[in-house]
């Protein structure tokens, strides 16, 4: 019922305890070796505090700081920063997603902003205002195209304007009738997880490690799952579209010490981007693997 990578620790393969979150079901034959990256990018001070992160169809990726309202447009194999598009004032901006040549940028208190791909170094973008808030604290967005959806994940409070849901939620804007959608997409509980590693498991877990604070969202574009990943918890947990969990990847600090941000190359290779701690940010790039 479930997938382990052997790591070399000094431990019974299958049982490592540092990796007892690490489990994927059978449902999936798509994996990553979160320990094994196959390039580093180093990105220029200025992006010290990296909060998200894209690909558009020129292979280059778009990234933001959660200070300043700019994207970065970041070529891999120039290995720096191409030019930036400042879009709005300074603000806590955690979320970037590219469709087309349309880049949406999300804010911390749900507001996103529209403006279109360009070499100009300033634009005016236009303002989405949606019904989240600073409570919900937003962090991640990504993309659903089956849908032609944006996705919003709620880093704190999972409700709309004091409502109570449980765990963290995961909402929709439909961009062919520019509407939120009021009803989760995705919502994922510590009972979810747990239950999730009761069902699949055949080793010892931890219950007071399962801890997730999405910081990031993205859709993958061969296999068709939503990756879901949570600076705090450091834990990336895979998804299909009824919103079951099939797999989850714990993360270590000493790889990732606050990832912030994830996307998928065409051909599935998958980035995560995470702030350097007052050092230099950085993007890890990790070669799609099968079983």
């Amino acid at each position: 019922m479930f997938f382990a990578l052997s790591t070399g620790c000094d431990t019974v393969p299958g049982r490592e305890r540092a990796d007892a979150m690490f489990l994927i079901t059978e449902k999936t034959d798509i994996y990553y070796d979160l320990k094994k990256h196959s390039d580093k990018f180093f990105l220029p001070y200025v992006l010290s505090e990296i909060s998200g992160l894209t690909m558009d169809d020129k292979g280059r990726l778009l990234t933001i700081e959660d200070e300043t309202g700019k994207v970065f447009i970041y070529d891999m194999n120039m290995r720096d920063i191409d030019y930036g598009i400042t879009f709005a004032k300074s603000g806590d901006y955690e979320g970037v997603e590219i469709i087309g040549n349309q880049v949406y940028v999300l804010k911390s208190d749900g507001d996103l902003y529209n403006f279109k791909l360009t070499t100009k170094k300033k634009v005016k973008a236009e303002k989405i205002e949606t019904p989240l808030g600073k409570s919900n604290d937003t962090e991640g967005l990504g993309y659903f195209p089956a849908k032609n959806q944006l996705l919003i994940a709620c880093k704190e409070d999972g409700g709309i304007k004091g409502e109570k849901v449980k765990g963290k939620t995961v909402y929709a804007y439909d961009l062919d009738t520019d509407d939120f959608k009021k009803q989760p997409k995705l919502t994922i509980t510590k009972k979810d997880l747990k239950k999730f590693y009761e069902e699949n498991k055949d080793y010892q877990y931890d219950e007071n490690r399962i801890k997730f604070e999405p910081s990031a969202i993205a859709w993958h574009p061969i296999h068709e799952k939503f990756y879901v990943l949570a600076s705090v918890g450091k834990l990336l947990v895979v998804l299909n579209t009824n919103g079951d969990i099939e797999a989850t990847y714990p993360i270590s600090p000493n790889q990732l010490s606050q990832p912030e941000g994830i996307c998928f190359a065409p051909n599935g290779d998958m980035y995560i981007s995470s702030e350097g701690e007052g050092d230099r940010g950085y993007i890890l790039k990790f070669p799609m693997l099968r079983k």
